[in-house]
């Protein structure tokens, strides 16, 4: 819709301002909670860096990963196709590679300095859906992570995007997540107004966007994503989430039961 915004002269990227102001908004929520789960200002700081780093590596991966054929089609010319390889490069991210790239990260920080992990990530689970809902504002001013065709009123045409078809009214998935990751950032900072047991948080938040994202990956249309079995990359990722954490949860349960 608006890929770019110029502010005092200066073309800015949409896509990047949104996730920029979400990461932003996002850790100011999550240093307000340091009270409930009586962590240090500092930590929820640092360790929000960490998870930075590792959304960045970690939704990268999957990316590149996915698209791994045209990586290499790209790099045997690769001065014909430079300019191929740079906006492969620089564009590109999948959220959930890089949701456990960015918990794989602030668990380090938590090993490195001997804090509770379960306790920290608490803390800051709120602040993924908001951040989220942000990035997604983004994708839509930028046309990617598109919907598929919906001649509808509420249906969106992009013709400045250099991702989604033109000329095309397409359903408008990512304000529809945006809207549902902001409805879960809600239920999160209501549920998590008292101390709650150690991981219940992220636990949620797993399981719920989960399936959420289960269920929206069929209003998507962006192929490239990968599909498997008539399944896409999401999708699988969702499932074995949910199995993950269920599976999870019957041990604890069981555990604590029995005193196995």
């Amino acid at each position: 819709m608006c890929p770019f915004i110029n502010i005092l002269g200066f073309n800015i990227s949409a896509y990047a301002l949104c996730i920029f102001i979400g990461i932003g908004i996002g850790t100011i929520v999550a240093i307000s909670r340091n009270k409930i789960n009586y962590q240090q200002k500092d930590d929820i700081f640092n360790a929000i860096l960490y998870g930075i780093i590792g959304l960045m590596i970690g939704g990268k991966i999957l990316y590149l990963a996915i698209n791994f054929k045209e990586l290499l089609q790209y790099l045997k010319s690769f001065n014909e196709n430079l300019q191929n390889l740079l906006a492969m490069m620089q564009g590109g991210f999948v959220f959930y590679s890089g949701l456990i790239g960015s918990i794989i990260a602030i668990y380090l920080y938590c090993k490195r300095y001997k804090i509770n992990f379960w306790n920290l990530i608490d803390t800051i689970t709120p602040s993924i859906p908001l951040a989220h809902a942000f990035g997604r504002l983004g994708c839509f001013c930028a046309g990617c992570c598109y919907g598929k065709p919906y001649p509808s009123p509420i249906g969106m045409m992009f013709n400045n995007s250099n991702v989604a078809p033109h000329g095309i009214t397409l359903f408008p998935v990512q304000l529809l997540e945006a809207t549902l990751n902001l409805i879960l950032f809600i239920i999160l900072i209501i549920y998590g107004r008292k101390k709650r047991k150690n991981g219940n948080m992220i636990c949620f938040y797993l399981v719920a966007y989960s399936i959420i994202r289960f269920i929206l990956e069929y209003f998507r249309y962006d192929e490239l994503r990968g599909i498997m079995f008539g399944i896409s990359t999401s999708q699988w990722i969702s499932i074995l989430i949910v199995v993950v954490v269920g599976l999870n949860f019957i041990i604890k349960h069981l555990k604590n039961r029995y005193r196995i």
